[in-house]
């Protein structure tokens, strides 16, 4: 452990006063590596003493308000508290963070954190002005955060046209872009509750930290750098310009108190609710919503991307028609151009879009079997106000026809495109029948299918990719719900 904070920089950062006393190791995982793969870090957790984190805190704070294009860039450690696993974590049940997790079944299900707060209320004050979010989770959506200002580069369970991008997948273009705009722009970078070990989108830490040493006068310069809130070593914690070694959900509410915008933060129990902007609204409860986008690629057309009122009067503008039965065109992400009929709205006001027969995106001239994916109300608000994925980008997607859909399934081979129950949306054979079903209770469809060789899907577990994402990855490979169950239920035995 003494080998690990070896170094000032390593213990405080750079900016870091050199009075202060060595961070406290609190779990000692003797030789184990934090990740398997591109760093030798170990799985140490360590905390700050109680004063030098205020001292932090107020260092922190005062590099915020000299600032003027602040971004954060979140990892899974964020999440953890909402009760999403940090899969890839050797530390899990005997991390400081542990005892206060508690369980979802389904991440869809899961409440915004302190941080996912106190960062929305940042972006409120002025103080933050983009969030890059590896994570898959929404969480910062539902705490408020504008989906304009967030690039989910990893993809999301929320966005049709964005959804989780597996390990071995392939980034979308115009949010790679966009990330690397504000890997440019970026005068302090405020990493959170991530290990930075390997990813292509961490080059934005990086680059945060070497803008900061590169300039004559790094102290006073005119970049602040990169500051690094997390339990466990990075491999930028020599180069960052402050390091912080507390949990993100007690180092933030310091922050916001520090700030001035404590009495801003909305509370726990808040449930942020989303409005469509004012004339959008076909008919009042139809779910039928007017937007300032093409009809047929998805592209903006009107100038309410500043958040006023919609300019229903457009003749480029497109009806999104998200009633039972309706169809869909995604207009990007891997299955751009497949068409999906909705299924219906949840508790929460999420749209579910079914997909069949499409193309799978790794392996060409093959065909996936039927799944969902998830629309966030939020992109309702984001959609009318002429906001698309990024800046000048489309939304998820277009509306269609049903013979617009039966054409394009034809053309493939594959019939009608799951006409079905309920003005044609039924249910999901390689979901909804499969999931969570015992191998006895399992179709004779479900059950014929042969056994998967699940080898890639624990390599991905190695390499930390969420469960929720393999899970999803499983389904689309056409792996049977019991297996799906069987291999989950393993993980979580082998992590107990």
């Amino acid at each position: 452990m003494a080998d690990e904070l070896d170094t000032h920089e390593k213990r405080h950062g750079i900016l870091g006063s050199k009075e202060w006393p060595c961070p406290v190791c609190v779990t000692d995982m003797g030789n184990v590596q934090a990740r398997l793969t591109f760093t030798d870090v170990k799985a140490h957790e360590y905390l700050d003493t109680e004063e030098v984190l205020h001292e932090k805190i107020t260092l922190l704070a005062a590099m915020i308000r000299d600032s003027n294009e602040m971004i954060t860039y979140t990892g899974a450690g964020i999440s953890v508290a909402a009760g999403i696993d940090d899969y890839a974590t050797k530390v899990k049940d005997v991390s400081i963070a542990a005892a206060e997790m508690p369980r979802v079944k389904d991440w869809k299900d899961a409440r915004p954190t302190l941080t996912h707060r106190v960062l929305t209320g940042m972006y409120e004050a002025g103080y933050l002005k983009h969030w890059i979010q590896q994570n898959h989770d929404s969480l910062p959506q539902k705490a408020g955060y504008p989906q304009s200002c967030l690039n989910e580069i990893h993809g999301s369970l929320h966005d049709p046209g964005n959804p989780v991008v597996p390990y071995e997948g392939s980034l979308r273009d115009d949010l790679y872009a966009w990330l690397h705009h504000w890997q440019e722009r970026n005068d302090l970078c405020l990493a959170l509750g991530t290990s930075m070990s390997g990813f292509n989108c961490d080059s934005v830490p990086e680059a945060a930290a070497q803008k900061f040493l590169q300039q004559p006068d790094a102290v006073n310069g005119m970049h602040k750098g990169l500051v690094i809130v997390n339990l466990q070593r990075t491999p930028y914690d020599e180069v960052s310009s402050l390091r912080i070694y507390a949990k993100v959900d007690t180092a933030m509410p310091l922050l916001a108190e520090a700030l001035g915008i404590a009495d801003t933060v909305r509370p726990m129990d808040h449930a942020h609710v989303f409005s469509p902007t004012e004339g959008s609204v076909v008919e009042a409860g139809s779910d039928m919503f007017i937007v300032p986008f093409s009809s047929e690629a998805g592209e903006h057309q009107g100038s309410s991307a500043s958040g006023g009122k919609a300019d229903t009067a457009q003749t480029s503008n497109t009806v999104w028609d998200l009633r039972p039965g309706s169809w869909v065109k995604l207009t990007g992400g891997p299955y751009e151009g497949e068409f999906g009929q909705v299924v219906g709205k949840n508790a929460a006001g999420h749209w579910r879009l079914r997909f069949s027969n499409c193309e799978h995106p790794s392996f060409p001239g093959a065909r996936m079997k039927p799944f969902s994916l998830w629309l966030g109300n939020w992109w309702v608000e984001e959609a009318t106000r002429g906001k698309g994925i990024c800046p000048g980008g489309k939304i998820p997607f277009v509306a269609a026809t049903p013979a617009e859909a039966e054409a394009a399934a034809a053309a493939a081979g594959g019939g009608q495109p799951g006409l079905g129950k309920r003005g044609g949306a039924e249910e999901d054979p390689g979901r909804a029948n499969c999931m969570g079903s015992s191998a006895a209770e399992e179709p004779a469809d479900c059950a014929a299918r042969p056994v998967n060789d699940l080898a890639k899907y624990e390599k991905m577990m190695e390499m930390g990719m969420p469960m929720g994402a393999i899970e999803q990855r499983m389904m689309k490979d056409g792996v049977a719900g019991g297996e799906i169950a069987a291999f989950s239920k393993s993980v979580s035995a082998s992590a107990a």
